[in-house]
């Protein structure tokens, strides 16, 4: 037979512990881009989808133009159709984006927040450097079977204000798709 154990705060609130002195317990988890979303309405994407680009630009390149927030980056999708390198990297310095403007979509249609951030498709006043790259990844194949690459980052990189990171394609494409998943969250 099981035994209530109490919180000791007095609240009341007790738990139930089985026979096996064990608690049962149900949880919700939730990722932080998710928590972001649904409790503050700052989880946004940024897409680019078919455009033309020449090699020697940044398909996408995204920059936090908040004082107060972090923008934290959750996920990138990248999709082209040529074989080719996709190089993600962190400029060192902020220099102003040019291209065509991409807006970021909020994930809470409730909340009306909008984007504190810059984004491009095309962008080319941020040269590639290499010791700024953090990851590359190549897709799969050539011909009718490419797959694009989910880049999973968890929010771990983090830009603060006017940090920026960039997608750039190696090879010339005569269409990709990217997409950058992030959410603002406090600077601590």
């Amino acid at each position: 037979m099981g035994f209530q154990l109490e919180d000791g705060m007095g609240s009341g609130r007790s738990v139930h512990i089985n026979d096996e002195n064990r608690i049962e317990t149900e949880s919700a988890i939730l990722t932080q881009f998710s928590k972001s979303s649904i409790v503050h309405g700052e989880s946004f994407s940024w897409t680019a989808v078919s455009t033309d680009l020449a090699a020697t630009l940044n398909l996408m390149y995204l920059a936090n133009n908040s004082t107060a927030k972090h923008l934290r980056i959750h996920k990138i999708y990248v999709w082209s159709d040529v074989s080719t390198q996709f190089k993600i990297w962190l400029p060192s310095v902020y220099t102003a984006p040019n291209g065509t403007s991409v807006t970021g979509v909020n994930f809470n249609r409730t909340s009306g927040a909008v984007a504190n951030a810059t984004c491009t498709s095309g962008e080319s006043t941020n040269t590639l450097v290499a010791n700024r790259v953090i990851t590359t990844v190549r897709n799969n194949e050539v011909g009718t079977d490419q797959f694009g690459q989910w880049i999973d980052y968890g929010g771990s990189v983090v830009l603060g204000y006017h940090d920026s990171i960039c997608v750039y394609g190696v090879a010339d494409s005569a269409a990709f798709e990217v997409t950058i998943l992030g959410y603002f969250h406090g600077n601590e």
